[in-house]
């Protein structure tokens, strides 16, 4: 790497003389910082690290002051971080143009031969080492001399031989004391030996010049080895003649000023022209501890005397004193020999002698640790005042009194900007009235000038301004501060007065909020003690207003609640926690009701003060709840039921069906008589017509539910339809040894209007429960007309029903025993089914019964009498088929099974049966057969249904006989039917004799078999 070598101004020394070193040679400035870096340090050190301008390898070598001489300074074992190795050093000092110094740094190797320091003579180098010792030598400002061991001059340079008036030639070979006075002959040899041994020797010595004159040179001395290998002494000398000459002036004349100074109170001192101190008086000793001997002896006294953050001001200023012949008061914190501080004031003035040189400096110091101590707390005091002012909560105005006594505005603190929303900078010399005009017709500007005039201190709570934008109120504080000065201290109230007024009007609202509230309100203080109640808690809990606040509630509360409630209360007044809970009230007339009561802390500054709660009549609450808990059990108790009649609805549809199954396989087999045969299909319509009545249960407790079924008025004979349900039901009472009663009236009309299938619906149901679970006794049914009300009575001498499951007997799916029920062959939907016909009829049902005694059901149906009927309800007979004509039957049927049963059954008869699978094919039949009696009807057909089928038909053959036969089997789908246009209906299943009972009502045919 090329390194840019420095100019000659920079250092004064040849760079080719260290190029061929093999030692290490750098450069650096006072610094330290890099000038030059020869090839072998260069080779040696990574390139970047020794870069001009970088920081120099020996940084942390302690050099001592070179004190302007150049003798060098050697260190042996020196580790170098970047290099990685021990070196042993010498430094020099090179002195070149203006006066500026830079170190030459020469290194090698510490475990290198000792006995070669620069460089082996035998190297190529030793041209390198005289160039060395040629600059260094030429160069430098001191005299240099070089001695063998026994004194013999070997060389000297030209500031030598400037400084002694001989020439080089005559002294070289001369022994040393060629220059020394006689005086000191005898110590040039122990000199020698000691540098020789090692030691670098610094003293002052008297020089002889070759005129005879003599001069005082500072000597510095230590050994050195030369080309061959021997020791020799170098000797660097620097003329300090002037020095010493204004030392002996300044001490000549320290006579007459040491007389002054030993008696001043101040701390007085000399120092030389160099910066020395080389006197000082006996105060010294007052001030710093040290006796005037021992600062004297200091060889730096800044270090010893002046505290660390003032070193280095101390310095700068001393350097300033020795140039400028008085300077003005300078202070610096010094330390004491106990370690204590003081503050200190020095001034200074130049002695010069009679010529105008200078030959010393006279300083003179004063403690002043309180003077400046009682500065700092005026200035410390005058800024907490500040301070205290600018930063204060409230607002301050500053007035002064003129000649004319008149108030004058002169400054505010920043608040009272921000208070007022002005810039009081603006108002600054105006008066009282002119910067504030709100205060026009108020006392404040008498009370201000009374202040500031006769220091009278004047405070007002409440002081109103208005002005064009807005009212405000302020607290004002006004006194003097001194005579004929006064300040105004002012807090905005403004918000606090408008708090003041919402707290009286919140309280106000409160108080009547609480008078008017449905709610008891109550509070207590900290301790849980009643402090207010209102009205309402007072009618809640029938407790006066005294009674109350003597918290004689505790009493009104029932007693299976009180404790719990005390012991509730007394915790959450104890953790200030709110609290909630429902309790009892006994009331003085002995009435009970319940409360919520609920209570949260009020707070305040983080305390609480105590407790606002209110208490609520829940008493409807609690007993709609224990309602809704009997109906969430009734409803658990109905699901359970609904569960169990599903079961039941299942094992009512599984056992017909396992009969029809069954005996149906029996008959196909062929295996059986006729006889057995004609019994199996006895069977299979017992279970064919039981599995229809389950159905037909199910579908119509369906349509009540929904709202689906809607009565079919009619004239019918009421004693007709209870001898046909009496004749119904003989049977089987008569199998069970039963007495079966029928109790009719004797006198009355028995024509009446209703829906016949409805009332006969309720009343088989009735009796049929009637007889099924009476084993032993009598059944009756006793019916009369009164008031146009049907009244039935159905009793029986049966098991009974408990009085607990008598209200629930006509709900859905309700069976007081479950077992008895299916033992019965009943599904609990009878009763349900009787409370909705009854209720679509307008009537009522009542039911009584004694367990173990029986069972009495009672009916009112409203029913019309002697009224017209409907023209529908009356059917033409004069249309019937006489016996020997051959009807035309239209069988409209998409199902084959049900096509083919109808065929099968009126077959046998003589008739001509025509054949449609849809609604259209029925449609194309009508008109091509005009002769058709009756048309058999489906309803649910795929395409066309039967009800498009029947309109369409009646627009073609408005008197055309339909009759529909569908499995659509509830009251609301007949009722649908007749009003679509059909003349009767046939639910599917049917039995052979309900389609031919249908057809003889229609047209008279078949005729009846014997």
């Amino acid at each position: 790497m090329k390194i840019k070598k420095p100019s000659i101004s920079q250092v004064s020394v040849s760079f080719d003389a260290f190029s061929g070193f093999s030692e290490l040679v750098c450069i650096t400035d006072a610094s330290g910082k890099i000038l030059y870096a020869n090839p072998a340090l260069e080779k040696r050190a990574q390139p970047e690290s020794v870069i001009p301008g970088n920081p120099g390898l020996w940084d942390t070598v302690p050099l001592a002051d070179f004190d302007n001489d150049s003798a060098p300074q050697e260190f042996n074992k020196v580790y170098s971080p970047l290099l990685k190795g021990w070196f042993d050093l010498r430094v020099y000092l090179s002195k070149g143009v203006k006066n500026r110094f830079s170190y030459i740094w020469i290194a090698r190797d510490s475990d290198s031969d000792k006995q070669k320091l620069i460089a082996d003579p035998k190297k190529k180098n030793r041209k390198a080492v005289n160039d060395l010792y040629h600059t260094l030598f030429e160069t430098s400002p001191s005299g240099i001399l070089l001695m063998d061991e026994k004194g013999n001059i070997i060389d000297v340079n030209q500031a030598m031989c400037s400084s002694t008036g001989y020439i080089t030639s005559e002294l070289i070979g001369k022994h040393v004391s060629i220059l020394a006075l006689p005086e000191n002959f005898n110590h040039i040899a122990p000199h020698i030996k000691q540098v020789l041994s090692g030691k670098i020797l610094k003293h002052e010595v008297t020089s002889r010049r070759k005129d005879g004159s003599f001069y005082y040179s500072l000597l510095v001395e230590s050994a050195v080895i030369m080309p061959d290998g021997k020791l020799a002494v170098l000797s660097v000398s620097n003329d300090i003649s002037e020095r010493k000459k204004a030392e002996i002036a300044l001490r000549d004349s320290e006579v007459w000023f040491k007389a002054i100074a030993n008696y001043t109170a101040n701390w007085e001192s000399m120092f030389s022209p160099e910066g020395r101190i080389v006197w000082t008086n006996p105060a010294a000793e007052r001030f710093t501890g040290y006796s005037p001997d021992e600062i004297v002896a200091m060889p730096d006294f800044i270090e010893v005397l002046v505290a660390r953050p003032d070193r280095v001001k101390a310095k700068e200023v001393l350097m300033f004193a020795l140039k400028e012949s008085e300077g003005q008061e300078h202070f610096f914190r010094c330390i004491r020999r106990d370690g204590t501080f003081f503050w200190l004031s020095i001034a200074w003035t130049h002695i010069k002698d009679e010529n105008g040189n200078l030959i010393g400096i006279r300083t003179s110091g004063q403690d002043v640790t309180l003077r400046l101590e009682a500065a700092q707390a005026l200035k410390n005091s005058e800024n907490i005042y500040r301070q205290m002012v600018e930063n204060a909560p409230f607002g301050m105005h500053f007035f002064e009194m003129d000649s004319h006594e008149q108030l004058i505005f002169t400054h505010a603190n920043p608040v009272a900007d921000s208070i007022l929303q002005i810039d009081h900078s603006l108002l600054s010399g105006k008066k009282i009235e002119e910067a504030f005009p709100s205060l026009k017709g108020t006392d404040a500007p008498k009370k201000y000038l009374e202040s500031s005039r006769d220091n009278k201190t004047w405070i007002t709570e409440k002081l109103l301004l208005n002005s064009a934008d807005n009212a405000m109120a302020f607290e004002v504080k006004a006194f003097q501060t001194v005579p004929g000065k006064m300040v105004a201290i002012f807090a905005d109230i403004t918000k606090r007065i408008h708090a003041e007024e919402q707290l009286r009007e919140s309280r106000q609202l409160f108080e009547t909020l609480a008078r008017m509230a449905p709610v008891g309100i109550f509070r207590t203080n900290e301790k849980g003690d009643t402090t207010f109640v209102n009205p309402k808690w007072s009618a809640l809990c029938g407790l006066s207003y005294s009674e109350a606040l003597q918290n004689k509630y505790v009493t009104a509360i029932h007693p299976d609640d009180r404790e719990e409630r005390i012991k509730e209360w007394k915790y959450s007044v104890k953790h200030k926690i709110p609290v909630i809970s429902e309790y009892r009230f006994v009331r003085p007339d002995g009435s009970i009701i319940w409360v919520q009561g609920q209570a949260i802390p009020e707070m305040a500054d983080g305390q609480v003060r105590g407790y606002i709660g209110t208490i609520t009549d829940i008493t409807e609450l609690i007993e709609t709840q224990n309602d809704l808990r009997a109906a969430k059990e009734k409803a658990e108790a109905s699901n359970s039921l609904k569960t169990t009649f599903m079961k039941n609805l299942s094992h009512e549809v599984r056992t017909p069906l396992n009969g029809i199954f069954g005996f149906a396989q029996l008959l196909g087999s062929g295996d059986y008589t006729p006889q057995e045969n004609q019994e199996f299909v006895g069977f299979l319509e017992l279970s064919i017509t039981r599995m229809t009545k389950t159905i037909d249960n199910t579908m119509e407790l369906s349509l009540l539910m929904t709202g689906n079924m809607h009565k079919n008025d009619a004239l019918f004979n009421i004693g007709s339809l209870m001898q046909e349900i009496y004749r119904t039901y003989k049977p089987a009472a008569e199998k069970k040894n039963l007495e079966f009663l029928l109790k009719a009236p004797s006198t009355q009309a028995l024509m009446v209007i209703s829906d016949r299938m409805m009332v006969k619906r309720i009343v088989e149901e009735i009796t049929d429960n009637a007889v099924k679970f009476t084993d032993t006794g009598k059944v009756s049914i006793d019916y009369r007309i009164e008031d146009n009300l049907l009244k039935i009575v159905i009793r029986d001498t049966g098991q009974g029903i408990t009085q607990d499951y008598l209200p629930h007997i006509f709900e859905p799916f309700m069976q007081e025993n479950v077992f008895s029920a299916r033992a019965n062959n009943s599904t609990g939907l009878g009763l349900s089914i009787v409370q909705g016909l009854t209720s679509l009829l307008g009537g009522t049902i009542k039911a009584e019964s004694k367990l173990g005694k029986g069972t009495s059901i009672s009916l009112m149906l409203p029913v019309r009498l002697n009224s017209v009927l409907p023209a529908f309800q009356s059917h033409n007979t004069s249309n019937s088929i006489e016996n020997e004509k051959a009807p035309v039957i239209l069988i409209v049927e998409d199902e084959q099974i049900n096509m083919l049963f109808v065929k099968r059954l009126l077959g046998k008869f003589n008739c001509k049966l025509i054949e449609a699978s849809s609604g259209k094919e029925a449609i194309a039949e009508v008109k091509k057969n005009p002769g058709i009696d009756i048309i058999l009807m489906d309803i649910r057909m795929p395409g066309m249904d039967g009800y498009q089928a029947i309109e369409i038909i009646r627009d073609i053959n408005p008197t055309a006989k339909i009759a529909a036969v569908t499995a659509y089997g509830g009251a609301s789908d007949r009722e649908a039917c007749l009003d679509a246009g059909c003349i009767d209906y046939l639910a599917k299943p049917f039995h052979s004799k309900d389609l031919f009972t249908m057809l003889r009502r229609v047209i008279q045919w078949p005729p009846e078999e014997k």
